[in-house]
């Protein structure tokens, strides 16, 4: 193989086996100030740099003058060297105690050579050569870093025995000087042109470790480089000043952080944030999304197997892939709980529709995914409300972007019997992101299963829940709190003998049947939809099967690549979409706000009216809430006394009060009398205020202004402001 011929990914790749980063230059500068922090490919048009970290164990002698090739030309053929603007690079393994005798020296004949280990950067091979014109400004030189050794391997060579004889020749100081005097002799005649970087980068480290505060280690620094004939830029120095100081600190924290337990253990305090990778994840840089595939696995002295095994399609800067979940890369840059196997959720994406989107520039278009959807939704059923179709599309959708929210909202069929909630269910088990159902609600697999797949969660019938014949206590605690982001649910558990609390994360969606009402608390987290039996016999008679309409895969399909493709221009319209909120606050906004994010999306990408046909049906559901809400909330039923009262005819002191509420529960509401403590609750929880004097309790604040203050807060409307019709023929179709 011609190694001159290799790719700059390829270049690059090896350099980061050694521990060495990558990160781009706008010249021979870095091109961010937290250069330090970046590891990453960089494209063909721009230099890039090699940074050299503490934990790599790579060296660099940089010669930055050909006269001395006869010195060096025979390491060459033993390790990887780059052949630069001035002179040459050589790249040397070494190991960690002999990076550390190694310093930096200067020819006495003003001949530059510098080594490079902890905390700098050479410029990387294929890079284009920059120089600076008299006025200081960067030019290109028409030079290139090229190959210059047989290949790339980076090899060791012993430093004392090899290099240190070359450096020991006449002429060439190696002797180790005092940081006052390295000060001195600096502060008197600045730092060498060839050797500016490197010099002041050393003095800056050294004056740091010296317990000088880091002020006045800067102003040397600022004045060093100004006595010196070519001055490096003041953001130059500013670059090199942090580099410096995020090294010293480094240095200085791990004497406090590193705590060594016995002989084979260690413990390493750190700030640093573990990076989570859930089955749907999507950051600045990629977007990854789980699926299984049935894969053909070869086991030595035994039978080969074909096993459903986890996967993560990736979409990110650094282009397409599909990588095992058991990738080393992917581990170490992620901690995760993803199941492994998982037999019923295989092939929802096929394998060659994955390597066809691989290899593919297109990107799926929204438009025709939200249209096909609309279709089946069409196909399969008939809804008293128009705004439910396009509801229910930007819900299924909402399942593969669910975890850029705060909040995502169950979906609750409510209906009577035969009004086609199972098969609903079952159209949302065949388009959303890995659904899943189970008929043992009481398994303490269920936690598992959620935040290893991101299961989104089927469940009939769920009225059930309040039945005292079965234990479903699991799934009542993962319904309570698998609706918000970040909230995880803890078990205890036996771990290796002893019991452990371990937390789940069973953040996902989930929809529900139920022809009975559920609880409050269950309720808050749905958006509804009330369904009635259809008269249309083509509809009534239709069901849906994967294998007998091909729309069906080709949406969930479309989903996929919808998320790969499109994740972060959705997240950047969830500001918009919250804008767009004028009656709902809190959490109810929140739960609206991935479908409405999703509809703003579609209507960005040319489906016309979708916003407007999600905001109706967010407003009859908030209605029809707060109806529900005020028909069941004790508060509410005291407050609609207080408001059908006269404000000066309502009593004040408490006694007299809670017989004229009571008296009102009975007969608005046929309830029987409520104790006095719990009046008092209520009331407060109003906002109005009791006092003690020497009479007694009074009510010091129960007035025209506070009723109505109260009134707003309970989302009690007036009967003109109410409803909207109970049809949403207003709003234009579609299309």
């Amino acid at each position: 193989m011609n190694h001159a011929d290799e790719t700059r990914e390829v270049i690059q790749f090896n350099l980061q086996q050694h521990g060495l980063r990558i990160f781009p230059l706008r010249d021979k500068r870095p091109e961010a100030k937290a250069w330090q922090e970046i590891d990453e490919f960089v494209p063909e048009n721009k230099p890039f740099g090699v940074h050299f970290t503490e934990e790599c164990k790579v060296i660099v002698i940089d010669v930055d003058d050909m006269r001395l090739l006869s010195h060096f030309k025979h390491f060459f053929d033993r390790t990887y060297c780059v052949q630069t603007g001035r002179g040459f690079h050589i790249y040397i393994a070494v190991n960690a105690k002999a990076k550390e005798t190694i310093h930096h020296f200067i020819n006495d004949k003003k001949q530059k050579i510098d080594i490079l280990s902890s905390g700098g950067y050479v410029c990387g091979e294929t890079s284009e050569h920059y120089d600076k014109d008299e006025q200081g400004v960067y030019f290109k030189t028409g030079k290139q870093y090229k190959l210059l050794s047989k290949d790339r391997k980076i090899n060791s060579i012993d430093y004392n025995k090899e290099i240190k004889p070359i450096l020991e020749k006449p002429k060439f100081n190696l002797k180790k000087t005092s940081i006052r005097k390295r000060n001195v002799k600096a502060i008197e005649n600045g730092v060498e042109t060839g050797n500016r970087n490197t010099e002041l980068f050393a003095l800056a480290c050294n004056n740091l470790k010296s317990g000088v505060s880091p002020q006045t280690a800067y102003d040397m620094i600022c004045f060093i480089n100004q006595q010196s004939d070519e001055p490096l830029s003041k953001s130059e120095v500013d670059q090199l000043f942090q580099s410096a100081t995020s090294t010293v600190q480094g240095q200085i924290e791990e004497s406090n952080t590193v705590h060594k337990i016995d002989d084979k253990t260690t413990y390493r305090l750190t700030d640093e944030e573990e990076k989570t990778l859930r089955p749907i994840t999507a950051n600045e840089d990629e977007r990854l999304i789980l699926v299984y595939l049935n894969t053909d696995v070869e086991i030595a002295e035994r039978k080969d197997e074909t096993l459903p095994m986890a996967y993560f399609v990736i979409n990110g800067k650094h282009g397409k892939a599909l990588v095992s979940c058991e990738n080393a890369e992917l581990q170490k840059k992620y901690s995760s709980n993803v199941f492994q196997s998982f037999k019923s959720l295989v092939a929802r994406w096929k394998n060659a529709d994955i390597q066809s989107w691989l290899v593919s520039d297109t990107k799926v278009n929204p438009k025709d995914l939200f249209d096909n959807l609309l279709s089946l939704e069409r196909e399969y059923f008939e809804n008293p409300y128009d705004y439910d179709y396009f509801y229910e599309v930007c819900w299924k959708v909402h399942t593969y972007f669910y975890p850029l929210f705060t909040l995502t909202p169950y979906n609750d069929y409510t209906g009577m019997k035969n009004c086609g909630k199972s098969k609903r269910l079952k159209l949302n088990k065949f388009i959303c992101y890995n659904s899943w159902s189970s008929d043992d609600s009481s398994n303490s697999s269920l936690f598992r299963t959620i935040g290893g797949t991101g299961a989104t969660m089927l469940l009939d019938e769920v009225e059930k829940l309040g039945s005292t014949k079965t234990d479903n206590s699991d799934l009542q605690t993962i319904l309570r709190g698998g609706f918000q982001n970040g909230h995880y649910v803890t078990k205890s558990e036996e771990v290796r003998g002893k019991w452990t609390p371990v937390a789940y994360d069973v953040f996902s969606p989930k929809a529900f049947g139920h022809i009975n009402p559920i609880d409050n608390v269950l309720q808050d987290r749905c958006i509804t939809t009330k369904l009635a039996r259809t008269t249309n016999k083509t509809i009534a008679n239709s069901e849906p099967e994967e294998d007998e309409n091909p729309k069906i895969y080709q949406c969930r399909e479309s989903c996929y690549r919808l998320f790969l493709d499109h994740a972060n221009e959705v997240k950047s319209l969830i500001p918009e979409a919250r804008g767009l909120f004028t009656e709902v606050s809190g959490r109810e906004l929140n739960l609206w706000l991935p479908i409405v994010t999703i509809a703003l999306f579609f209507e960005k990408h040319g489906v016309v009216g979708l916003v407007d046909k999600i905001m109706a049906k967010l407003a009859v559901n908030s209605e029809e809430k707060k109806t529900k809400d005020a028909e069941q909330n004790d508060e509410v039923k005291i407050l609609t006394i207080l408001l059908e009262a006269n404000p000066e005819s309502i009593p004040k002191r408490s006694r007299q009060l809670y017989a004229f509420i009571n008296r009102g529960l009975n007969e608005l509401y046929n309830i029987e009398p409520v104790n006095d403590v719990s009046l008092c609750n209520y009331l407060e929880n109003l906002g109005f205020t009791p006092r003690r004097d020497n009479k007694g309790t009074h009510w010091i604040n129960i007035n025209a202004v506070k009723i109505s203050e109260a009134k707003e807060r309970c989302g009690m409307i007036k009967e003109s402001q109410a409803t909207l019709s109970e049809s949403d023929s207003s709003v234009g179709s579609v299309s």
